[in-house]
């Protein structure tokens, strides 16, 4: 026999010297049974051909692989077989002892603790199989990763593991890759964070200067200047939000490279942020000369689910990009359904110009990062070549594609699709009544507007005559009037020359005409003339896009005008606004180490009559904060000596302790960051550290106000209650003009007004019963009900009290419901309705006209 293995296998049955004895056995077999004797002796020749053959391939394939492959004898400690596992790491066959103790010896501490618990997890049936790494010291001293993957295949009567096979296999070289790709990725993302970083403060360095430019820019704008300082200051503003638009693109290209664009999900009607995108850009569109059309289709859900920041930044690049393409004709935005199911939308939206076009070659190229149409582009329009890239970006992040329709010297059509949510949250109000059997005369040059004005207008039972010749218009206008039926409305587009136009608009000015003019206006028109038109005292005008709701609204209030005796929405005060003009002046502490921002932001507050206190660093604002009591605090982020997020947790921890002995009384002050980082999380960062509201760099006055009222509103409701002697509403407040305006519909604010005089009693009393049975909850419920009740009326006086009353009912946690004073505000309600009560009996009545 020439297999060793089978050699030592025979030994354990025939003991010492298996190979003579076998012979023996076989000599005596022979002589009793010569065949047999002959097929046993073939059969273990047989074995020992195909073991040794086996034995030969399993070292060509542990040659070849590497690895090593052992038979481990676990109750006596020996390995039988695979003595390669030695040659792994470095040692002859002869150096070390086929032993488990030796091989124990070379593994890693900490490996093979974690490949004993392997090993026994096997053994109890938890895994299939064996399998660890380990670090195995080599004959030169080095650790060498193994794999370990094995399988326990005999046990003994007891159920203990007596043999297991293992596979050894070197991974050192993978280990190592391994390594590298990490520090490698970590390298990585350090430098992504450091790049983040790099842009939030680049961002913030360029946004300060730029904040002051353009804040004290539109300061300066509002004062007396004459023409020419008027122009070099306009120019520095454009010059100034065209850097500021630069600085944004980067930072959204960044952004979304980093994978840090994230999208909110928000209810919004699409309709009116489409034309509101529209309008943004039309400035720059009407100054050229070029139409601006936007036709939202009928099927277009009103309210839509998704993030309306991002999809007025692709409107806008793509309508910025048309209109600077463009020299003649027109822009056109359109919206349709591409696909619907329930619950989701996928929507179309196409920017057409009639601009120069993008050759063939050229239209995939424009899409890739800091490329534009042609080279010479970015020298004679300008921009950074980002825009579309940024688009394609956004668009796909909303589920849909960008593309590009395009005939150079013809013009470009840019079309996207994006999927929003459809929101049903908001049932559909009513369609207003009609204006069945009116007629409108329309006189617009452009078809396209014509069309879809006359279209409108047929929406509305309104029989539209659209005429393009000033001349023939005025002709037709005469020759109504002649045969007694004139027409109910005429729409005139003030760029019409002559007798159309203004020229038009000048007959209506002693108000004899019978038709109800609208005068059509681009925005550059709107600021151009429209004090003239106020002069001439036409009925109302419009500024194109013409939206569906704004031309409702003028048909409504021209409509409504020429039943009243007095104009619609004329002044109707009594004592109404004395009260808010007295009322306490905010005081606000405005944070900020940077002095241009400090002025800017100064005289914003200012011109709301605040009262304002200066900090140059959040240090100086905690010291500030200590002295005495604010209502508002202003609080840049990135200050010398102590940061804004550091002030703000700070001021908190203050007013935590102050809240302990100041009780009922305690408000916490309204904390609103003004940042230039634009980064994703800064808005998250700033709430989480106890602001209440964001305000980006540079600082709009529309934003800061919009954020200040916010907070101030949402702060009112932990407002410490004023005396009751509170001299800041002495006096009966009511605006109806004010609360007409909210609604935009006459008759629907008289139903309401005839609903609250109809229940007036019974509101009332609900309070006082309530208040005597000591019922908080109800208490809180009826002062609520009527709180919104004299809100949707601006009977701020009465709101005032009946907020009180529910402030009162509802005390903080460890309260209790102050009583007595429930029923001095209740007293104090009761009256100051009795007050009301004649005047909104008065309008219900038709006494008083709006």
């Amino acid at each position: 026999m020439h297999n060793s293995q089978l050699i030592r296998k025979l030994a354990r049955v025939l003991g010492d010297q298996p190979e003579r004895r076998m012979e023996e056995l076989l000599a005596a077999l022979a002589d009793r049974a010569p065949d047999l004797a002959t097929s046993v002796a073939g059969v273990v020749d047989a074995s020992d051909a195909l073991v040794t053959k086996y034995v030969r391939l399993h070292g060509v394939q542990a040659e070849l692989s590497g690895d090593a492959f052992s038979d481990w004898h676990l109750g006596e400690g020996r390995i039988e077989s695979g003595r390669g596992w030695k040659t792994l790491l470095g040692y002859a066959e002869d150096e070390l002892a086929d032993s488990i103790t030796a091989w124990r010896k070379l593994a890693h501490p900490e490996d093979l603790k974690a490949f004993n618990a392997v090993v026994a997890a096997h053994a109890q049936g938890k895994s299939p199989v064996v399998q660890s790494m380990c670090r195995m010291r080599t004959r030169a001293g080095h650790w060498k990763w193994l794999l370990l993957k094995g399988r326990i295949v005999a046990h003994d009567r007891n159920g203990q593991p007596l043999r297991m096979l293992l596979l050894q296999r070197d991974i050192t070289d993978f280990k190592r890759a391994e390594e590298t790709a990490l520090v490698a990725k970590e390298s990585a993302e350090a430098a992504n964070r450091a790049r983040g970083t790099f842009l939030a403060n680049m961002s913030h360095e360029i946004r300060t200067p730029m904040n002051g430019i353009i804040g004290m820019t539109d300061l300066a704008l509002d004062t007396q200047l004459d023409a020419e300082q008027r122009h070099y200051l306009k120019t520095v503003k454009s010059s100034a939000e065209s850097l500021l638009a630069i600085v944004n693109d980067i930072l959204d290209f960044s952004k979304i490279e980093a994978g840090k664009l994230h999208f909110e999900e928000l209810p919004f009607v699409l309709t009116s942020l489409v034309f509101e995108a529209a309008r943004g850009q039309a400035i720059t569109a009407h100054k050229k000369g070029l139409e601006v059309i936007v036709t939202v289709a009928q099927e277009v859900p009103a309210r839509v689910i998704g993030d309306p920041a991002r999809l007025r930044q692709v409107l806008a690049n793509l309508l910025g990009n048309a209109i600077k393409f463009t020299e003649t004709g027109e822009i056109e935005v359109s919206v349709s359904v591409d696909e619907s199911a329930v619950g989701t939308t996928l929507l179309r939206f196409a920017v057409r110009d009639t601009g120069i076009g993008i050759p063939a070659a050229r239209q995939k190229a424009i899409f890739e990062a800091f490329s534009q149409a042609d080279d010479s582009t970015t020298r004679r329009f300008g921009g950074t070549g980002l825009g579309l890239t940024i688009c394609s970006h956004l668009v796909q992040m909303m589920n849909g594609r960008l593309w590009l329709e395009s005939v150079e010297g013809q013009g470009s059509c840019f079309a996207f699709t994006a999927r929003f949510g459809v929101d049903t949250s908001v049932v559909a109000q009513a369609p207003p009544a009609p204006f069945g059997g009116q007629r409108a005369l329309l006189l617009e040059h452009h078809p396209a507007v014509a069309a879809q004005l006359a279209q409108l207008l047929g929406r509305h039972g309104i029989d539209c005559s659209a005429i393009k010749d000033p001349q023939a218009a005025v002709r037709a206008i005469a020759k109504s009037r002649a045969l007694g039926f004139p027409f109910d409305y005429v729409l005139v587009d003030a760029l019409m020359p002559s007798p159309g136009g203004l020229a038009l608009a000048e007959s209506w000015r002693g108000g004899d005409c019978p038709e109800k003019l609208i005068v059509l206006l681009t925005t550059e028109q709107q600021r151009q003339d429209l004090d003239r038109l106020r002069a001439l005292e036409v009925g109302t005008h419009l500024v194109k896009p013409i939206a569906p709701d704004d031309l409702l609204a003028a048909l409504t209030l021209l409509s409504s005008a020429a039943d009243e005796a007095t104009p619609m929405l004329a002044p109707f005060d009594f004592e109404v606004n004395a009260a808010r003009q007295e009322s306490r002046r905010i005081e606000a502490l405005l944070v900020e180490d940077n002095p241009v921002n400090q002025e800017l932001a100064k005289r914003l507050l200012e011109k709301r009559g605040y009262k304002v206190t200066l900090a140059n660093n959040g240090a100086e604002a905690i010291d500030r904060f200590e002295q005495q009591s604010f209502d508002l605090i202003l609080m840049d982020m990135q200050m010398p000596v102590m940061g804004g997020i550091e002030a703000t947790e700070s001021i908190r921890a203050r007013e935590m302790r102050r809240s302990w002995v100041i009780s009922h009384a305690f408000k916490p002050v309204s904390i609103i960051a003004m940042t230039t980082n634009a980064m994703e999380g800064d808005r998250q960062r700033c709430l989480e550290a106890g602001m209440n509201d964001y305000v980006p760099k540079p600082i709009r006055p529309q934003e800061l106000y919009a954020a200040i009222d916010r907070c101030l509103e949402q702060g009112s409701g932990d407002e410490p209650l004023p005396p009751a002697d509170d001299s800041a509403l002495t006096a009966t407040s009511l605006d109806l003009n004010a609360a007409a305006r909210d609604l935009g519909d006459r008759e629907l604010l008289l139903t309401m007004a005839e609903m609250l005089v109809a229940e007036w009693r019974q509101h009332l009393a609900r309070i006082r019963s309530s208040l005597q049975g000591r019922d908080a909850p109800q208490l809180t419920m009826a002062a609520h009900t009527l709180k919104s009740l004299l809100a949707m009326f601006h009977a701020e006086k009465a709101r005032r009290l009946a907020l009180d009353i529910e402030r009162l009912a509802k005390p903080a946690a460890g309260s209790d419901v102050d009583w007595p004073r429930c029923a001095q505000r209740v007293d104090a309600l009761s009256e100051e309705m009795d007050r009301l009560k004649p005047e909104m009996d008065r309008f219900v009545r038709g006494d008083r006209t709006l």
